[in-house]
């Protein structure tokens, strides 16, 4: 005799979980456009200050005889600082759209993390923006941990906390802080980091400043594309389109890690980025 038909043992959903499950994904899908729609809304807004400017400047001169030699240096040095704010624009939002996309492989290469956090902080402090302040690296000679990463964008991410301290701290901020080490986690969580195997420790690396904090209420939204930045650090001060912390949270995602900020007003900022590691075994 032919035995009985058995039906697969396939896990079953109800209908009104399947309902739910849409209506969440419907709602993330939402909430992504809305994000997008105001992104490009802040960019458009940023984009047509400069044209306005370089438009203007171009008007007054097309339109103005014997121009003297100082009246011409102002429109050109106008046009050339208004062009450089496009183009610093554009970079930036051609970088976010490319580090965000999946498709696109990093070229990661294995690191010592001492050596590659040295190295970044002894180039970056020559940097004329630190000369006021008290620089300091807090990394241990014995932080024996290799990171898989591609090295020219966790650049960028260091450069960007570095520089939003040095420009956004205020002036009575004396220190700006690079500090490094590791966080062991149990041997359940080995985790692969983009195809490299890790212990399932990590490294943390922390950028601080005494200075002049974030608000709390601005704290929670400081890495959406749709927030600026330097209103929450600077009130009054003039502002861009927001994207170099979340440029500087989809590298850190894109490289398996996290990246959060602490801060209390009038007492300084802490940024906080987490990177999956290999330590070695001493």
């Amino acid at each position: 005799m032919s035995k009985a038909f058995q039906s697969p043992n396939l896990e079953t959903k109800s209908v009104e979980e399947l309902t739910s499950e849409l209506l969440e994904a419907h709602s993330k899908l939402q909430a992504l456009q809305k994000e997008r729609e105001m992104m490009l809304a802040n960019i458009s807004h940023d984009l047509r200050s400069p044209i306005t400017a370089i438009r203007s400047a171009v008007d007054l001169a097309l339109s103005s005889e014997n121009l003297s030699p100082s009246e011409t240096n102002k429109i050109l040095s106008l046009i050339d600082r208004r062009t450089a704010s496009l183009e610093d624009l554009i970079n930036d939002m051609y970088f976010l759209f490319s580090v965000e996309d999946a498709s696109r492989a990093l070229n990661l290469i294995s690191l010592d993390a001492c050596t590659f956090l040295e190295e970044y902080y002894y180039d970056a402090i020559i940097d004329s923006r630190y000369d006021r302040f008290d620089m300091q690296l807090d990394v241990a000679n014995d932080l024996n941990c290799t990171i898989n990463i591609e090295p020219q964008k966790i650049v960028r991410v260091l450069d960007n906390l570095m520089t939003n301290a040095a420009k956004y701290a205020g002036e009575k901020a004396t220190f700006i802080r690079l500090s490094a080490h590791i966080c062991e986690s149990s041997p359940k969580n080995n985790t692969k980091n983009n195809g490299f195997s890790t212990s399932g420790s990590q490294l943390i690396i922390s950028v601080s400043d005494n200075g002049n904090g974030i608000a709390p209420e601005a704290l929670p939204h400081i890495f959406t594309r749709t927030y600026t930045v330097s209103n929450a650090r600077t009130p009054g001060e003039s502002s861009g389109s927001g994207l170099g912390l979340s440029i500087a949270r989809a590298i850190i995602e894109r490289h398996g890690g996290t990246i959060s900020a602490e801060s209390t007003l009038g007492e300084g900022t802490t940024f906080t980025v987490s990177l999956p590691c290999f330590c070695s075994q001493s």
